[in-house]
């Protein structure tokens, strides 16, 4: 039976330093997690309000615009002008209906695209996080100081990202997430 030759350590402070730098890259992943999680079922109601405020506000079109024909029709009838004047006051009434709405639903589009632009934050911090703990493990097998720099610098880069998404700081690479979307 042959022993199988094991690596030999020769830096057991390479290994401390990967050991701590993959603990520390879980924790951050893990809280940035949570926060871009949150932001999603966010942006999810965001999306259904949305939706549901539009729908609102084609039907108060609908109902303002039935309103001004049957006040149209009603002021060439006989019958006088109380009903035509009841149908014209219901039509302005569903015009302010509409207006109050169309805001509501607005914001619900502008808290929407302010949620999308802080979850491509937490998105590109989670990528560059997974890459330094994917190159801090390398670099462990590898024995590379070298790779463990470029963890770090990749993991500066998630941490940028966190803090910008946590802050809502501008930090936004269109280009990068442009690309990736």
């Amino acid at each position: 039976m042959s022993d199988i030759e094991l690596p030999e350590i020769t830096d057991r402070r390479l290994n401390r330093m990967v050991v701590t730098t993959v603990v520390v890259l879980s924790v951050v992943m893990a809280v940035g997690k949570i926060k871009d999680d949150n932001i999603v079922q966010a942006m999810q109601a965001d999306q259904a309000t949305k939706i549901d405020l539009w729908s609102e506000y084609q039907a108060t079109q609908i109902k303002a615009h039935d309103q001004a024909i049957a006040a149209t029709l009603l002021g060439q009838s006989a019958t006088g002008a109380t009903p035509a004047a009841a149908a014209t006051s219901e039509n302005a009434r569903y015009k302010g209906e509409a207006r109050d709405i169309k805001a509501k639903a607005q914001a619900a589009e502008a808290d929407y695209a302010v949620q999308g632009y802080r979850d491509d934050q937490f998105d590109l911090s989670d990528g560059f996080l997974s890459i330094a703990l994917a190159v801090s493990a390398i670099a462990a097998l590898a024995e590379s100081f070298g790779l463990l720099w470029l963890a770090w610098g990749s993991a500066v880069l998630g941490v940028l990202f966190l803090v910008a998404g946590f802050a809502q700081l501008p930090i936004h690479p269109d280009a990068l997430v442009a690309f990736l979307s």
